[in-house]
């Protein structure tokens, strides 16, 4: 078989890999999730008001920060405008950009594997993407996380090639630059990587051709970090992150302050040696290293990844069993051959994790920088064994890759839908179906802000006009002295539920309120409504009509 023929037969094969991925990443996208969740929903409006006013949903002017979004960075919100052009404020337009990174990350994967070993690892590395457990959950949401994920892995890429291609010190620098100002923990992780990808290609680049690329492509990346950094100080961007790090948590200062002035009372040391000792830099440091260690933790990775069904919706893990014993065989196969790659991907691999350690345990999002470094080792793992052509050992694999992979597709299209239905918002979208249905029966309509996003949720699945939404968002509707946020018929707010069946009855009209299972008791009429897991999740009362 000649040269041509065998590269014309890998194209076939990587781009049935990517169809396979794409399969896996798109297959029942609007049911599974079911619905939108509260990131997903304020991107949207950020979004589709950008596209129909070039305001945000506050009516901030092309904004770098979005404060509906706790101080969301722009990237993904400005990058998802094209897909809610073409798709509308939908599940598709909001998690298209999502779906599209993972796609990307399968054909990046196979070129930096390619690169720095062989064309059959990356053929396999692109596999095990298509395939991976992290990488197709984090792509059936709109996540900002996997779209910085897929522009920092880009931006590697591209600096890695940079030896014929000066351009691409310049294009390497946007990549990570949109990733700084797509999701937070890169501010930190980038920090700490780009100095590592820099020794390790320092080899291959020839700054005689390219100095000036080099130069523009360090200018570029420090403007647009000057302007993240300036973004987190001065514009509000990352306040969710200022309060849920280990420093600012009260509960744990509480305990580590405890902990300190117990500890001092009972030593026998004298105070000021003792002082050495027990002080809060020794304390918060424990939790760091715990933190950090956890996300090396069997549990994290293969058994149960971080519990939370909305970044891992079969919460099985984000590797499969047999991955951990191909980073093995990996590592150890290629150690002698290409040490210095392994070395760069071991060090990528311990790097990743760090500003999660700073928030709190393993986070499928935050950590998700681990991910492409532990594909590549996982590939070179099954390269190394394919090389011994042992059947046995290769029908074991296969046995239980299939067996974890069918436990994963089952739970994730067939269970977790229905199981985690609420970690989606879904009350909010049944609730707005309904509204949109019986909108025209009522002249109220009452949506209790107890219902979880229920004041964004309408919204996009109504799909109101941003200038509306604009509006409300800074204006607030009165009845009866209580605030909402009025669409036509439609009031979004929170009635004391106290007085919610008297706020009801003294109203001039007929009426429609669904809220929260939580104000039942504080109804005489009322039917509940069933979620998709046949379970009350809504209530509502109307008048007669």
């Amino acid at each position: 078989m000649n040269n041509q023929t065998l590269s014309v037969n890998r194209k076939i094969i990587l781009i049935t890999i990517i169809l396979l991925g794409f399969i896996l990443r798109t297959a029942y996208i609007n049911n599974s999730p079911p619905s939108l969740y509260g990131d997903e929903l304020t991107i949207t409006l950020d979004a589709y008001s950008l596209l129909k006013t070039g305001h945000d949903q506050l009516g901030n002017l092309l904004p770098l920060t979005f404060q509906m979004g706790a101080g969301r960075p722009a990237g993904y919100v400005y990058l998802s405008v094209p897909f809610i052009a073409i798709f509308g404020p939908t599940a598709l337009g909001v998690r298209a950009l999502s779906i599209l990174s993972g796609i990307g990350l399968i054909l990046l994967l196979y070129l930096i594997s390619k690169e720095l070993f062989s064309e059959k690892a990356g053929l396999i590395a692109a596999t095990f993407t298509s395939f991976s457990l992290w990488d197709i959950s984090l792509s059936r949401g709109g996540f900002e996380a996997h779209l910085a994920l897929f522009m920092a892995v880009l931006g590697t890429f591209l600096f890695i090639k940079v030896k014929n291609r000066p351009i691409f010190y310049l294009l390497s620098a946007l990549c990570f630059g949109i990733a700084l100002h797509t999701y937070p923990t890169y501010k930190v992780s980038l920090i700490f990587f780009l100095p590592l990808l820099f020794m390790f290609v320092k080899g291959k680049m020839s700054f005689v051709t390219s100095k000036k690329y080099f130069i523009a492509g360090v200018v570029l990346l420090a403007f647009l970090g000057i302007l993240s950094i300036s973004q987190t100080f001065f514009a509000g961007s990352e306040n969710r992150f200022s309060q849920i790090n280990i420093f600012s948590q009260q509960k744990s200062k509480d305990l580590i302050e405890q902990k300190i002035n117990f500890e001092r009372q009972i030593t026998s040391l004298p105070q000021f040696v003792s002082n050495y000792f027990h002080n809060k830099g020794v304390e918060y440091g424990k939790v760091f290293i715990e933190n950090y260690l956890q996300n090396f933790s069997l549990d994290f990775l293969v058994l149960h990844g971080d519990r939370n069904p909305r970044h891992n919706m079969a919460t099985i893990g984000e590797l499969y069993l047999i991955d951990i014993f191909f980073i093995f065989v990996g590592v150890i196969s290629y150690w002698s051959i290409k040490r210095r790659a392994i070395l760069f991907l071991l060090f990528w691999i311990m790097l990743a994790p760090l500003p999660t350690a700073i928030v709190d345990l393993p986070h499928a999002l935050r950590s998700a920088f681990m991910l492409p470094p532990l594909i590549i080792l996982s590939a070179l793992g099954l390269s190394a064994i394919l090389s011994k052509n042992n059947k046995r050992v290769l029908f074991i694999v296969g046995i239980l890759f299939i067996v974890e992979f069918v436990f994963f597709v089952q739970k994730l299209y067939f269970l977790a839908p229905f199981e985690y239905n609420k970690f989606w918002s879904y009350p909010a979208k049944v609730t707005s179906e309904l509204v949109m249905q019986d909108r025209k029966k009522y002249k109220y309509i009452f949506l209790s802000d107890e219902i979880d996003n229920i004041e964004f949720a309408y919204p996009v699945y109504a799909r109101i006009k941003p200038m509306s939404v604009i509006t409300q968002n800074k204006n607030s509707f009165d009845i009866n002295g209580v605030k909402f946020k009025k669409f036509d018929n439609v009031y979004i707010g929170h009635i004391p539920t106290g007085d919610l069946q008297g706020f009801l009855g003294n109203l001039n009209g007929t009426y429609l309120y669904i809220g929260s299972m939580d104000t039942v008791k504080y109804l005489k009429n009322y039917q509940l409504i069933e979620g998709n897991d046949h379970t009350s999740i809504l209530v509502k009362s109307e008048s007669s009509i």
